[in-house]
């Protein structure tokens, strides 16, 4: 049972607080780690209506594993900084970095914000909320739940979050478990879907991947085999590739069935329906579509079942991805591009990915703003047609 000693919480009145404006967000920020990506989407949402002061928080010497050859699609769209969002990288000593905080978190900032995943460094987070608190700001402590079991849980940081005025984690189990650890005088705690990256279930023991490439395009396959192809032949017993394609004459099946893995390859060629294609997400490990459109049904449909997907791409940024931390980015002409990004989604198999709307629920719920919207005068006819 933890409870929040009153010397190490800045006493501060409601009215004043909502005097304040300023947000601050600590956390990991390497955009090669899917935590850094997580905070990321969380400051962006944030700084569409508040002011944000980003920290960036990346302890230990394995913080930058991860996304190397395999860069983010959620990460590729945030690019381009807002004007509402300030960023500084935090110093891995613990006396300069509490000096940063104390300078950071000042008089205007009403809440300072401090995300948690399980499994990795984490004791920064304690440091940063008796600074906050002893400026008077509202603490919030968001902190991912995760499918694996074992010590790597929200429960094992309860001692690390427990003088925040508020906890946020992603499943009801985990928001159950921490008030029992916490008591009654610990922190409120709630659960938001943003934060849940929950196991998948219904599919199959093998790594099954599916592909969806446009019709007759011989390129595009042509760069999917030979990424399927570098799996070595001693792993490839584990591993399954549909690719779901129409096509004409002989040239696409003529090309599935000269290369290498051709045995672990089933190509699909007719149309398939809804439903078919939502149960061919759910049963794969890992999906890939090439040069979706912004209306894609594949892709939709992939978000929606919260999977790994690589998106092949061109030179430019494609149109889909925003917000979606499970998308990755390869290059459509490059098959070594390609293998890596889907080696790297399998490793994120058994992890369901929110959906990018969750972000912007979970900014409001931090104390964000609903952006204002602007109801169109008229209706517009659209000046080109978009595919």
């Amino acid at each position: 049972m933890f409870r929040r000693t009153e010397d190490s919480i800045g006493v501060v009145s409601s009215a004043k607080r909502d005097e304040r404006t300023a947000i601050v967000v600590a956390g990991p920020g390497s955009s090669l780690t899917i935590p850094g990506i997580v905070v990321a989407e969380i400051v962006r949402a944030l700084a569409e209506s508040v002011p944000v002061t980003r920290i960036e928080v990346d302890l230990g010497i394995d913080f930058m594993s991860g996304l190397h050859r395999a860069p983010s699609l959620a990460a590729a769209h945030d690019s381009l900084q807002s004007e509402n969002l300030v960023t500084y990288r935090a110093s891995n000593n613990v006396r300069f970095r509490a000096q940063a905080f104390r300078e950071l978190i000042g008089p205007e900032v009403r809440t300072a914000i401090a995300y948690a995943w399980p499994g990795i460094d984490n004791g920064w987070i304690r440091q940063f909320l008796q600074v906050a608190n002893s400026a008077g700001a509202y603490t919030i402590v968001v902190c991912q739940s995760l499918p694996s079991s074992g010590d790597a849980n929200a429960v094992s940081l309860a001692e690390t979050m427990a003088s925040a005025d508020l906890v946020l984690v992603g499943n009801d189990d985990d928001a159950a478990a921490l008030m029992v650890q916490f008591g009654p005088m610990g922190p409120k705690v709630e659960s938001h879907r943003a934060l849940a990256l929950g196991g998948r279930d219904g599919r199959s023991t093998q790594h099954r991947i599916t592909a969806f490439l446009p019709k007759d395009d011989g390129d595009a396959l042509g760069t999917l085999l030979a990424a399927f192809d570098a799996i070595p032949e001693a792993w490839i017993d584990a591993y399954q590739l549909q690719i779901v394609m129409r096509f004409t004459g002989s040239s696409i099946p003529n090309k599935v069935a000269r290369s290498y893995h051709a045995d672990y390859v089933n190509l699909v060629g007719e149309d398939i329906s809804t439903i078919d294609l939502e149960q061919l997400c759910a049963a794969s490990s890992a999906l890939i579509v090439a040069d979706p459109a912004f209306d894609s049904r594949a892709f939709s449909t992939a978000v929606d079942c919260g999977i790994a997907t690589v998106v092949l791409s061109p030179a430019r940024l494609p149109d889909v991805g925003r917000g979606y931390v499970g998308g990755l980015l390869a290059d459509m002409n490059r098959p070594a591009s390609v293998h890596v990004a889907l080696i790297h989604a399998l490793r994120l198999a058994e992890l369901r990915f929110p959906s990018p709307d969750a972000w912007d629920e979970l900014a409001l719920r931090l104390g964000g703003k609903r952006p204002m919207v602007i109801e169109p005068l008229g209706v517009l006819e659209p000046a080109i047609e978009v595919r």
